[in-house]
């Protein structure tokens, strides 16, 4: 995945060198280009503070322990009122919003920076409401929290980042934090768009106490985490209204976590094509995930997904994609491919091989390939997959459902020693790599395993036996010809005896007359022609065998 490229931040040493060495000090704004500043001192202003009410470029500095402290504060008022500034540095420099706090009413480009320790505080007074980029005239509209203390607090129920505007941008680097005491919304309406957010940095942090919804209903929104920033929520959000929405976060870099203490959702909605991409060392929580809507995409490459719960692959929605590869890790409670019947088709997982000492691998308890939906599969080239159970197409009305080992290994297995690989709607394709599981399941007419490679380890076979058994013996002449209807493994076997004169048999006696290698098709006859079998004395009985 392509990361976003961050444009220069306005130009911010330019523009902090000329703020700080500007003499003007105004309580309020008459003209553009006008600065307030206010260093080791605590300014109180009863009532709404603006930066910008109708101006171009005027300047806000909080330093040296400065305070400024009113109810509303606005950073950029009407659509007139763009390319203003507040700046917030240095230990002990606080602004204090004791209600909202909007940053691009109207306007656009207006910035907002807290640097070396520095503080901005909102609510929890006013209308509960935070907003970056409020109208659809409110782009372009940045902030940055950046270096150890420093900190936007925002107190307020909800936080919305792009409500209508769009392309507004949010850094949080060495060691800033970001904590929304409520739900963080992004890109809430439909014109809210390509909004980006950066949380980079060991110590960098972006807290949310409630909902991050990330992409409500807006597109191309993007979230990057990266060398070691972290974002905490309680339930995590890649939303989809409608259409192609393709909202992504990447979380990237050792070190780098999304945690969500609940549920992770990509694709909430109608919409389709959004991403999570976790790589290079990075790592998400959640205690359940699901992917809902269509055409989705979670990628696991060198880093850990780790899910307390469930996994619901295609709940909603179709053609949803999980892939894990070059040493990923995924963990999770039972696994759901195609949950719905009605539309619950054609998800897919795909597992890669990795390098080096730690290997691909996928951790479930219970794997379902197409519990309800049709089409759907689950594709192994590589590494390792494992489960206490697995099912095959469990109850859907379809047998294209489709598990397929190529190569890398599948281990179907418990503490007990039952567990079970079952085909039952669809078809299991073995074609390299090694397959270990205490029972293999095939009882179902809907059923197909078609074995042409690989390592067989199974301590037991269950098979239908309307598909492996003998259909007939007919005689031709002296000859007796025998067909019999073949299961897959590595030899499929007939043998015959002789009885005895009461007519009785021994079953320790049946010998190998024919033997077929490497059958890959259940079901598929073959036949003998046992040359002068047929006698009045001694009988000859027959029977198959399979070595898996």
């Amino acid at each position: 995945m392509k990361q976003m490229q961050w444009k220069p931040w306005l130009g911010w040493g330019l523009i902090i060198a000329l703020v700080l060495n500007s003499q003007h000090a105004h309580a309020q704004y008459s003209a553009d280009f006008q600065t307030n500043v206010i260093s080791g001192i605590t300014s109180n202003w009863p009532g709404v503070y603006f930066v910008g009410l109708t101006n171009f470029a005027d300047a806000l500095v909080i330093q040296n322990g400065g305070v400024l402290s009113n109810g509303t504060g606005y950073l950029g008022y009407n659509s007139a009122s763009s390319n203003n500034i507040a700046f917030v540095t240095g230990p002990g420099s606080v602004w204090s919003n004791r209600a909202d706090l909007y940053i691009g009413q109207n306007g656009s480009g207006n910035s907002l920076v807290i640097s070396n320790g520095g503080q901005v505080v909102s609510g929890p007074g006013g209308q509960g409401l935070d907003l970056v980029g409020e109208t659809a005239s409110s782009s372009n509209n940045s902030v940055a929290v950046t270096g150890p203390g420093s900190a936007w607090v925002e107190n307020q129920s909800r936080f919305l980042f792009g409500n209508y505007g769009a392309q507004n941008t949010l850094l949080i680097n060495n060691g800033g934090l970001f904590a929304v005491g409520g739900a963080c919304l992004v890109g809430f309406n439909d014109a809210s768009g390509s909004n980006s957010l950066l949380v980079t940095d060991t110590g960098s942090i972006w807290s949310n106490s409630g909902t991050l919804a990330f992409g409500y209903n807006g597109r191309y929104n993007s979230l990057v985490i990266s060398n070691g920033g972290m974002v905490v929520d309680s339930l995590g959000y890649v939303y989809s209204s409608s259409g192609i929405t393709s909202n992504t976060v990447l979380v990237t870099g050792s070190g780098s976590v999304w945690n969500n203490s609940g549920t992770l959702v990509v694709g909430q909605g109608k919409g389709s094509g959004n991403s999570l991409v976790i790589q290079n060392g990075g790592l998400v929580i959640c205690s359940n995930a699901v992917l809902l809507s269509t055409s989705n995409l979670v990628l696991v490459t060198g880093s850990t997904w780790s899910n307390r719960g469930d996994l619901y692959l295609g709940s909603a929605g179709t053609g949803n994609s999980l892939v894990i590869s070059n040493s990923g890790q995924v963990v999770n409670g039972t696994c759901y491919v195609g949950d719905n019947a009605a539309i619950g088709g054609s998800n897919s997982v795909r597992v890669a091989g990795g390098f080096g000492l730690l290997k691909t691998a996928w951790g479930n308890d219970i794997l379902y390939v197409g519990y309800l939906g049709s089409g759907n599969s689950v594709v192994i080239t590589g590494g390792s997959v494992s489960a206490t159970n697995v099912v095959v197409g469990a109850a859907s009305a379809t047998c294209d459902n489709v598990l397929e080992l190529d190569g890398g290994s599948l281990v179907v297995t418990n503490a007990t020693g039952t567990g079970v690989l079952e085909v039952r709607n669809g078809e299991f394709i073995f074609t390299g790599g090694v397959l270990q599981a205490d029972t293999l399941v095939l009882t179902n007419p809907c059923a197909q395993f078609v074995h042409t490679g690989g390592t067989l380890i199974v301590g037991n076979v269950v098979l239908d036996p309307n598909f492996f058994r003998i259909t007939s013996i007919t005689r031709q002449g002296n000859d007796l010809l025998v067909a019999w209807m073949m299961a897959p493994g590595i030899t499929n076997t007939l043998q015959a005896v002789n009885g005895e004169v009461d007519g009785s048999y021994t079953t320790n006696g049946f010998t190998d007359v024919f033997v077929v290698t490497n059958n890959a098709t259940l079901g598929a006859v073959t036949n003998y022609l046992d040359v002068g079998a047929t006698t009045n004395v001694p009988a000859r009985y027959y029977r198959a065998r399979l070595v898996p």
